[in-house]
């Protein structure tokens, strides 16, 4: 479970920002929005099944989501998908020449396997420059390591717990400049290191849907033809939206990999094609049934349906693994194509106690103030982001303003109360 992110000098975020999805004790209300997880040392702290980021374009609610992104990617993949001497890939804030020659930091706290653990590191485009790891099995912090770079001697020097983490020389000798301890040590089944690094590549989720993405259902296909359960789920949650779909029928075809290229990201499609023992692959074909008025009723297939279909239909499966697994997931823009009422839905199924008994958590962006007024979110859930007169995303939650018990947020929201607004030119107004 995810209980703290910072992040520092990446994209538009110049200072350091921090995202908590620890709740406010005095909030009494929607309990079910809480997860309790009985971490040693933090008896008291209840944590949030989620947050939403509010924000104008360009304030820096999807480079949030890009750190995360790159901070989960960076662990699951700095040892073998980074070859030696090769960029790290971290882009740090460019509008001021001081930031532009320090290094990107990341940090996050999170609850794995009932213990609580914080793990950051450091980074240029060349090196880490400084990776460590606390963890909390008895509610007091045991430094398991501390990696740091020493430019004068240009070498790494390491720190560590001698009673709680046995550092392995050979390992360090093989963790390269490009890359993480973390990442490394898992790489070569080290069982402490394989832990977290397990949490990063494996409870954290990123649903990037993309109703005009050819693949983006394919998801929800297989588990709809390969599953009974999730197969009724599904169904239900189609004719609970009201789309009018009465049966779901789903076959399998093969497509040449050429007709998919243009509607892929290349690098995917190059990873799919040096993957693939063939020239096509075999993906789903999606029909729905329709209730028809004076006639039977009829087929239509999936890339006939509309927009807002598509996407929930490619949003139910991942949804129902989110829960079945107790992920964490971050989505960018979540309410793009799908009617903000069936965004409450899913956030109802997510928040709650029957639902999700695994402790499933959600960070999304989102423009509609909708969400804001409701009974479906917590008041310490919601974030937003704004830039300040140097360009620099500030980050910041919605308690921060003290809002009155009974004041109506999606108003103040919309008049600049809280900010997070976009400034409109003179010249842009009818």
């Amino acid at each position: 479970m995810l209980i703290e992110f910072k992040v520092a000098n990446y994209r538009s975020i110049r200072d350091e920002q921090i995202f908590s999805l620890v709740a406010n004790n005095y909030d009494k209300s929607l309990l079910d929005n809480l997860i309790v997880p009985n971490l040693a040392g933090l008896s008291k702290v209840k944590l949030l099944k989620g947050a939403a980021v509010y924000g104008p374009n360009a304030s820096g609610k999807s480079n949030i989501m890009s750190a995360f992104t790159f901070m989960v990617n960076f662990v699951a993949n700095s040892t073998i998908k980074i070859a030696p001497n090769e960029p790290t890939g971290t882009v740090p804030f460019c509008l001021d020449a001081e930031s532009k020659q320090k290094p990107s930091s990341f940090e996050i706290m999170a609850s794995i396997d009932g213990v609580r653990y914080t793990y950051g590191f450091a980074l240029t485009s060349e090196r880490v420059w400084r990776e460590h790891l606390i963890a909390y099995p008895k509610g007091s912090a045991q430094n398991w390591f501390v990696r740091t770079y020493n430019s004068d001697k240009n070498e790494y020097s390491w720190d560590h717990s001698l009673e709680h983490f046995k550092l392995d020389k050979d390992l360090c000798e093989k963790t390269r400049p490009n890359s993480l301890f973390v990442s490394t040590g898992a790489q070569f089944n080290n069982a402490q290191l394989t832990i977290v690094y397990n949490w990063f590549s494996k409870g954290l989720k990123f649903l990037k849907l993309d109703s005009e993405n050819m693949l983006a259902p394919i998801t929800t296909a297989s588990l709809f033809k390969n599953d009974a359960k999730i197969a009724g789920h599904v169904q239900q949650l189609l004719h609970s939206a009201d789309f009018g779909i009465t049966a779901t029928d789903i076959s399998h075809e093969d497509i040449a990999l050429d007709e998919i290229r243009d509607h892929i990201a290349p690098e995917v499609f190059r990873k799919m094609e040096a993957d693939a023992k063939r020239s096509s692959l075999r993906v789903p074909r999606i029909k729905f049934k329709h209730h028809a008025v004076n006639i039977v009723d009829q087929d239509i297939d999936y890339n006939e349906e509309s927009a807002g279909t598509r996407r929930f239909f490619s949003l139910i499966g991942p949804w129902l693994d989110i829960l079945d697994h107790g992920y964490t997931v971050i989505i960018d823009e979540l309410e793009t194509s799908l009617h903000p009422i069936l965004v409450k839905e899913f956030l109802k199924l997510l928040f709650s106690a029957t639902y999700n008994p695994k402790g499933a958590q959600i960070v999304f962006t989102i423009h509609n103030p909708i969400l804001l007024d409701t009974e479906v979110i917590r008041r310490d859930q919601i974030w937003f982001t704004e830039k300040d007169e140097h360009g620099a995303t500030r980050l910041y939650p919605l308690t921060d303003y003290k809002p009155r018990k009974n004041e109506s947020l999606s108003r103040g929201y919309l008049a600049g109360r809280y900010g997070a607004i976009p400034f409109i030119p003179e010249g842009l107004r009818m």
